[in-house]
């Protein structure tokens, strides 16, 4: 079955800082309509985005409810428990943590440093058979990321399973094919494994996922009370236990190892492993080298996904677990944990100057000079952004410097063609912007003003216009000001101030309306005229009608006393 890609992007959540790529070692990130996805193929699932990312886009794939609903489905389910434990979960002691998985509903909790045992028992029979240049495979994230990006070293891998693969080859032999098994440990990649290899590894999750499977049921380790049965199944581990500490597998195969003069190195972190590698000359001269690979610096104890970080602690925890314990086993190994492994075909894009410097053009970058290699793109430096934007991965619109002035163009086109006069001031009154059509409204001194300094940037506004108060009113009340008439000696303006920023940035539009404000008055003044006029006809024609009024009246009077 094919399930979600271990890591994945949640996309409605990204917001566009590009941390991902800058913190990705292999930059397995591709940005597509503005959003940040990883991209599975190149992927060495180290977690860095995961770590990275500050609002949560990037996500682990949750393995929780498969895990519940294994154990309900096989009769028995065991639990291989990362070397890692000791310093997860500093508090409880093994048997309490063993009591407490099994009340998760597990038939036993067995050590996956098992399996880093017998790992190690098949390295010392490779350093002992021969010279040359041997690379742990204990490292799932270490072992991509020479696939994947380090073909060339793909032949180096010691030809054997990671310890939690052989662990599970060892879990099935003892208990049977038909047991489920389920890992719990601080690592993404192993996920892929558990994807991978499904015939041996059911599922794999995180002690992130642990933790909170315990939560969930109301358990608490530390507080378990243990018994006799509360052991790991089908023995403890011995000095397997080490393996999450740098050094720690080089400890469980150095005196085996027949050779005195045999070299043994520690390489922790990807970027590292990977810059270590790519100046090796492979040519050994006969000497045996063995290089322990952790993709995690500091090793295991500070994965992706353990929830205690406190290295330090963690490392001494793990030391303290394994104190006393003698040398794993040493026979020979199972031929079933033996693994060859091969270099992944990734699709290389072969990338020309002239792409490179086509790519660069469209973002305004012409010459050497324009290459800011600012970084904010998350690439080193504007070629590698180019680079990835003929690969498809990445998208003009990151690039800060090129939306920058491509913001700038088209507020200056925006500010020359809108016929109003506009100014945006910040909080200290100090000009961030204006235009022609707002030094016009104001007269001939802020003229020679805006040609000794184009733009008055970073102009005083209180030295150029009475009635900066306003701005201020704007700024420090947030409440804008729409159609506020101002005369001037010489004229009158209509302004509106508007919020652009919250109390720290303010704008305004500004139109000279003297020519249209004395026009209304003069309409003002002739209706007055007119009014007056009316009125005073009104006065004449209401006159006339009751001097007419009279003389009627008294000629109806004559009337009825002739007739009396």
């Amino acid at each position: 079955m094919q399930y979600l890609n271990p890591i994945y992007s949640e996309e409605t959540r990204c917001r566009d800082c590009y941390k991902c790529i800058r913190e990705c070692p292999v930059k397995a990130i591709r940005v597509v309509n503005g959003e940040a996805e990883v991209v599975p193929d190149l992927c060495i699932l180290c977690g860095h985005c995961v770590d990275a990312c500050p609002v949560g886009a990037k996500r682990v794939r949750d393995d929780l409810r498969r895990s519940m609903h294994l154990i309900k489905r096989k009769e028995k389910c065991i639990l291989s428990l990362a070397p890692s434990f000791a310093g997860e979960f500093q508090d409880a002691s093994a048997g309490q943590l063993i009591h407490a998985i099994r009340k998760l509903g597990f038939f036993g909790v067995s050590e996956t440093a098992l399996g880093a045992q017998e790992v190690s028992s098949a390295v010392v029979g490779m350093m002992n058979e021969g010279a040359g240049l041997v690379l742990s495979s204990a490292c799932p994230a270490a072992v991509d990321l020479i696939t994947k990006h380090l073909p060339k070293f793909t032949g180096f891998i010691s030809p054997v399973f990671s310890p939690l693969l052989a662990h599970s080859v060892m879990l099935r032999q003892l208990y049977g094919e038909e047991i489920g098994i389920v890992f719990a440990g601080p690592c993404i990649a192993k996920k892929q494994e558990a994807d991978s290899f499904s015939s041996l590894l059911d599922i794999a999750i995180t002690f992130e996922d642990l933790q909170k499977w315990f939560e969930a049921e109301g358990i608490k380790p530390a507080e378990q009370e243990c018994d006799e049965t509360d052991v790991f199944i089908p023995r403890a581990a011995q000095n397997g236990s080490l393996y999450p500490i740098e050094g720690g597998m080089i400890a469980t195969i150095k005196d085996g190892v027949d050779d005195p003069d045999a070299v043994y190195l520690t390489l922790s972190g990807v970027s590292n492993i990977r810059s270590a590698l790519e100046t090796l000359n492979v040519k050994l001269a006969g000497r045996k080298v063995f290089v322990e690979l952790l993709a995690c610096e500091n090793g295991c104890v500070a994965g992706p996904k353990t929830t205690n970080r406190a290295t330090i602690n963690s490392r001494l925890s793990v030391l303290d677990y394994a104190a006393g314990k003698r040398n794993g086993d040493t026979t020979e190994c199972s031929k079933r944990i033996t693994h060859t492994y091969s270099a992944k075909a990734l699709e290389i894009v072969q990338i020309t100057h002239d792409q490179v410097s086509a790519a660069l053009a469209s973002i305004g970058k012409s010459d050497p000079e324009d290459e800011l290699n600012c970084g904010s793109c998350g690439y080193a430096s504007c070629r590698d952004f180019a680079a990835a934007m003929v690969q498809k991965k990445a998208e003009p619109c990151m690039c800060v410097s090129f939306m920058r002035s491509l913001a700038q163009k088209k507020a200056n086109a925006l500010l020359k063609t809108i016929p109003y006069g506009v100014v945006i001031v910040d909080r200290e009154l100090s000009i961030i912007e204006c235009n022609d059509n707002f030094v016009q409204a104001l007269g001939e001194d802020a003229r020679e003003l805006f040609e000794v300094c184009p733009g008055l940037r970073n102009a005083d506004l209180k030295k150029v216009i009475p009635f900066h108060d306003l701005f201020s009113k704007v700024l420090t009340t947030g409440k804008d000001i729409t159609q506020h008439f101002v005369k001037t000696p010489n004229k009158t303006l209509a302004i509106t101030i508007f919020t652009v920023e919250l109390y720290q940035v303010a704008g305004a539009l500004i139109r000279d309306v003297t020519k249209k404000e004395l026009r209304r008055e003069q309409i003002i003044e002739k209706a007055q005229e007119v009014i007056s006029n009316t009125s005073s006809t009104a006065q004449e024609i209401a006159f006339l009608m009751g001097k007419n009024a009279a003389q009627s009246e008294k000629i109806l009077n004559s009337l009825i006393d002739s007739f009396s």
